[in-house]
């Protein structure tokens, strides 16, 4: 089986599905990462690791070594800049199909609507990749499955009870607890997952963020919905 995680900057794969992508490599599953751009815009970490001309370069390092840890096979840089791909919805939806049609994924992961976060960015790439599914799964030849990723709307609430959600881009929303149809026990790839987390240098005061919450909702499982699938 073939699995293709579609997200917006280096750390997405490690936050939402770090733990489910290395269980899929320890059963044998080919995982291939489409990461949209190198994270530009984004964080210089606590003591600054990079300069803002030198972040994309360096987070695309940190990728890299995430990558290796949880055991991605392959990455795809689309080479769009961070911060601009809500202008650029249709040019990723050709290039996301494009790779879809040479890869033949059975399955294909991305941001639910919302873009978990509100990020301008992950709701671009959840809508590139969504239309860019409905068009392949009418053409494939096998069964296919689209995944959005999802944080259960009861957990949210626990998190903005203890001060740990996150709101650069506003409130978010979570998933209602009822459509989540996939949970996934990543009790035995968690230590891989914090593993990758950390290779991101320069985000680590996410990555502290994420740890706090250990004390408040159990992150040893991650939360997926099922958005489409045919009928072969």
């Amino acid at each position: 089986m073939k699995c293709l995680f579609v997200f917006a900057h280096p750390d997405d794969e490690s936050f939402s599905s770090g733990g489910t992508i290395a269980k899929l490599v320890k059963r044998g599953e080919k995982i291939i990462l489409v990461t949209a751009t190198k994270g530009e815009k984004g964080q210089f970490g606590d003591t600054p690791i990079s300069t803002k001309e030198n972040l994309g370069k360096t987070r695309g390092k940190e990728l890299k070594n995430a990558a290796k840890i949880l055991g991605i096979g392959d990455i795809v840089f689309l080479d769009f800049i961070d911060g601009t791909l809500v202008r650029n919805i249709e040019s990723l939806k050709k290039k996301i199909f494009k790779i879809f049609t040479k890869e033949s994924p059975d399955i294909v992961v991305t941001f639910d609507k919302r873009g978990g976060s509100n990020h301008p960015d992950h709701k671009a790439i959840s809508e590139s990749a969504t239309r860019a599914f409905e068009k392949y799964m009418v053409s494939s030849k096998k069964r296919v499955c689209l995944y959005y990723t999802a944080v259960p709307r009861s957990y949210l609430k626990k998190y903005e009870k203890a001060g740990l959600a996150y709101k650069a881009f506003g409130k978010m929303n979570g998933t209602p607890d009822g459509d989540i149809t996939t949970i996934v026990d990543i009790r035995k790839t968690y230590d891989v997952k914090l593993r990758a987390l950390r290779a991101h240098k320069t985000q680590k005061k996410d990555v502290d963020r994420f740890l706090k919450r250990t004390s408040f909702v159990n992150l040893k499982k991650e939360f997926f919905e099922l958005i489409y699938e045919n009928s072969i």
